[in-house]
């Protein structure tokens, strides 16, 4: 599976064109009061930060009325909301999952010297969260950061299995694009298979994102026992050991298995799937 490298423009003229002074003022505001964590008032924020208290005033009723700041009601100042915490708590989550599934993802990558990945869902697609590259001669690169379809994708495919119904129908469309002559094109067709990944804990992608690629997935649950990302491996389908394939698909297990536990996950999903396991 191709990962292409995405190019950023940040600084440039495409974000000078499509920039928001609207949304930049709420963001200094957003900012100024998260370093300086106390009540403030339209006014005071207006003369510390230059900005229209009109605007200002705008702006913090818009953010409490999205429950992002909350205003005392005897003094009418505003305040930050724990809702901004638990934002960053998300992006946070994102950090502590691929910390601690990287020495899982390595020992993965040992076991069978394959490229390994993990994948979270973002939206309309999965985000490459990390990827372990092994000490052979040949093998597959996959790049952090790169943002790909769910349904022609071994990870994708068991984060779509565990997501609920009306979830999926709101970030797949019924007919979705084809990328090789593999791919699953239809919705309904892909829940079928759904259904097959649910019982086993494993999705493949033979050849249905790239031609001559092979992967294959497992799920990562967190501590509430929803699914939380995909992992597994990645393979050139040409030097991958088809013969072995009953014994990858079960260090695949063990590592989605070893990963769901280290985040907190401690319901029995995994007990008839991993010999041993509890």
């Amino acid at each position: 599976m191709h990962v292409p490298a995405r190019k950023n423009d940040v600084h440039g003229e495409g974000s000078r064109k499509y920039a928001s002074p609207a949304v930049n003022r709420a963001l200094d505001i957003l900012e100024f009061m998260s370093t300086n964590p106390r009540p403030y008032g339209a006014t005071e924020l207006s003369r510390c930060l230059k900005i229209p208290k009109n605007t200002v005033f705008r702006i913090l009723r818009s953010l409490a009325g999205r429950e992002y700041a909350v205003q005392d009601p005897v003094t009418g100042e505003y305040q930050l909301s724990t809702r901004v915490f638990t934002l960053g708590m998300s992006l946070y989550t994102r950090f502590e999952l691929r910390q601690r599934a990287r020495p899982h993802l390595e020992r993965l990558c040992r076991e069978t010297a394959e490229t390994c990945q993990v994948q979270i869902p973002h939206g309309d697609k999965v985000l490459v969260l990390d990827t372990i590259s092994p000490e052979v001669q040949f093998y597959l690169r996959v790049v952090p950061g790169g943002l790909l379809h769910y349904h022609p994708n071994a990870f994708g495919k068991v984060i779509v299995a565990f997501m609920p119904e009306d979830e999926v129908r709101q970030i797949l469309p019924a007919k979705m694009p084809g990328l090789t002559p593999k791919t699953i094109l239809l919705r309904s067709e892909l829940m079928k298979q759904c259904e097959t990944i649910r019982q086993t804990g494993l999705a493949y992608d033979d050849e249905e994102y790239t031609s001559g690629i092979f992967c294959i997935g497992a799920p990562v649950f967190g501590p509430e026992g929803k699914i939380a990302a995909g992992l597994g491996i990645t393979a050139l389908k040409s030097w991958f050991d088809l013969a072995r394939i009953s014994i990858y698909e079960q260090e695949v297990l063990e590592c989605a298995f070893r990963v769901s536990k280290d985040i907190g996950y401690t319901g029995g999903y995994f007990a008839d799937k991993i010999p041993s396991r509890p």
